[in-house]
């Protein structure tokens, strides 16, 4: 009879965790492949940074800074008596950046002067300074209703600063309604295209935004704000080399604008040119010290080109300077996980998730340094709740998948390995492990299938190819097990078990000349392979090669010089010769052996 390697049946890798039980034949759980996990977070991270909000413009307000209080006394003292006045000081208040003076100012005017459309506009703009935004809307209206048909110019003015105010109630579409009457009545004024280009932006109608804002940048090609803006919409469609080249002109246009320094190393990031985003990060840290989300994402690159102490440097200034950053502890946890501190990992994890509990790629990494902790409850609740936070986080379906066939719910991890295939159907992995899950249960042409679908997508996988064989040769298909394991031959030429396999497979055709020559090479592989010698013994005695049997048998004793079969069949082989006192001494052999392994059974 044949002998068969036994091998040990299911070797489950839980992401960092090795675990042995017994069910198949050299079937092994594949290990989640962590580069993905971490550079998946990393992306996210940089598409997740706060958009860098440039101010919208109004028209006709000039952008001061406000004085103080002890610096603007001496500009109050104006002995105002009349509500027309109070209306000049108002205004000349607001155009100075005194909001607060100008509100009272332009309120006392309000009490003398009716229907007045000017006065009515800057109360709005006044109000709308101060964060009062529904008063801000009703003065607007009202200087809407009290501007003469032929102030067409004014009315566009305060049409466009109704938007803003609409845009600060969230009032998307009275806000859209009212930048559009503004433009209809005056299209060529620059900063209600923008505004509106803006809006847009932020409702994530990235055409209708890129068309605002070509609008805006041909009435004034010299707009920074403009070009930064058209540079976030483009990075937003992915359109990364106009973005490119949008944020370029932002810094021609002002060398000092490290929000844009800081967008176009996000870019060259996505772009791959890592030593470009670096230098761009850090030329956004060179103007601005305190730039933590600049940081953060030299941070990120510099952690991609494997400098990790580098990185975790930047994360650590990222949080010196916002210390409540929940992303920056996320990263400064990877790269404490990545370097095995695991107390240090688990406390950034935790800090990010405690700032952020949305934040799913921390809940998952979490996950994964619990399972190397052996915290096996602790890790599948943070995989739950990353599940819970981004429903189709194909990666946490897989780890939760895997800890739950570790503890025996086998049910729920096939559940968990589908839902895997059904957000990536191009996981290999999942389809790998569904295929074990249901060999184990004993449905093989479910395995089969799994497996064929992994070859499908890679057709060199090994241990889809050689798992596959072995279901085929369970289930009787013995020309099939022997046309995957000749494939896996080709792919695969020094795999010494692949060899042995097919030198059984060919054996059970009674195939023994072609069987012969697959031991063999089995043998040269991996010396050591007893089983593939002592069927090359079996098949020589079969076919009355008695040197080449006694040979293959000898072999066999070298590496296990208790092999009781061995022994046995060398005796009769020698037996057959004629050399008896050869004979006696391994049938002696075998007796010893024999009766030793019954006393071990009997005891």
């Amino acid at each position: 009879m044949l002998r068969v390697q036994i091998y040990p049946d299911n070797i489950l890798f839980i992401c960092f965790k090795i675990l042995t039980t017994y069910v198949h034949p050299h079937l092994t759980l594949k290990l989640l492949n962590v580069n993905i996990k971490k550079q998946y977070w990393i992306f996210l991270l940089l598409v997740i940074l706060p958009f860098a909000c440039r101010s919208p413009y109004y028209a006709k307000a000039e952008k001061k800074p406000k004085k103080g209080y002890l610096n603007s006394i001496t500009d109050k003292i104006t002995g105002a008596t009349t509500p027309s006045q109070h209306k000049t000081e108002g205004i000349s208040y607001f155009k100075k950046g005194m909001t607060e003076e100008a509100l009272e100012e332009l309120k006392l005017a309000s009490e003398g002067i009716k229907e007045d459309g000017e006065l009515h506009h800057y109360l709005g703009k006044a109000y709308y300074e101060n964060d009062k935004y529904e008063e801000a809307i009703a003065e607007l209206l009202a200087s809407i209703s009290y501007y003469k048909p032929n102030q067409t110019e004014e009315k566009a003015d305060a049409y466009n600063d109704l938007g803003l105010a609409y845009k600060k109630k969230n009032a998307f579409t009275e806000a859209l309604s009212a930048f559009k009457e503004s433009l209809e009545l005056n299209p060529s004024v620059v900063d209600t295209n923008y505004n509106m280009g803006l809006l847009y932006y932020e409702k994530d109608m990235q055409d209708e935004c890129i068309t605002s804002l070509k609008k805006a940048n041909k009435l004034d090609p010299n707009s920074a704000d403009t070009h930064f803006t058209l540079g976030m919409a483009y990075y937003k469609k992915k359109a990364f080399d106009k973005a490119v080249n949008e944020f370029k002109q932002t810094i021609e246009l002002d060398t000092k604008d490290a929000e844009a320094h800081n967008y176009l190393g996000a870019l060259y990031y996505e772009q791959g040119f890592l030593g470009k985003s670096v230098t761009e990060h850090k030329a956004a840290i060179q103007l601005d010290k305190n730039y933590p989300e600049a940081f953060n994402n030299l941070g990120i690159t510099l952690y991609a080109k494997g400098d990790l102490r580098e990185a975790a440097n930047a994360f650590e200034k990222a949080l010196e300077l916002e210390p409540d950053f929940a992303e920056a502890h996320y990263n400064l946890g990877l790269i404490y996980s990545e370097e095995g501190n695991q107390e240090d990992a688990v406390a950034s994890l935790e800090q990010a998730i405690k700032l952020n509990p949305k934040i799913a790629e921390a809940h998952f990494t979490l996950g994964a340094v619990y399972t190397e902790k052996d915290m096996l409850d602790e890790a599948l609740s943070e995989y739950k709740k990353a599940i819970d936070v981004k429903p189709t986080y194909a990666e946490a379906y897989y780890n939760y998948g895997e800890l739950l066939a570790t503890k025996g719910i086998h049910d729920k991890s096939i559940a968990a390995w589908k839902k895997t295939i059904e957000l990536n159907p191009k996981n290999t992995d999942a389809y790998f492990n569904l295929g074990i899950a249901y060999y184990n249960q004993g449905k093989l042409d479910k395995a089969v299938s799994m497996w064929a679908n992994v070859i499908e997508i890679n057709p060199d996988d090994h241990d889809a190819l050689t798992s596959l064989a072995d279901a085929y040769d369970a289930k009787g298909l013995t020309d099939k097990a022997i046309h995957t394991w000749e494939k896996i031959s080709e792919v695969y030429p020094n795999d010494a078990e692949v060899y042995y396999k097919l030198g059984n497979a060919y054996a059970k055709k009674n195939m023994y000349t072609t069987a012969i020559p697959q031991w063999e090479k089995a043998v040269e592989i991996d010396p050591n392979l007893v089983n593939a010698c002592y069927n090359l013994g079996l098949v020589y005695q079969k076919l009355g090669k008695q040197d080449e049997a006694i040979d293959a048998y000898k072999k066999v004793l070298d590496i296990n010089a208790d092999d009781i079969g061995a022994h046995k069949n060398l005796g009769l082989l020698y037996q057959e010769k004629g050399m008896h006192i050869e004979a006696e001494s391994e049938f002696a052999i075998y007796q010893k052996l024999e009766s030793t392994q019954s006393s071990n059974e009997h005891e």
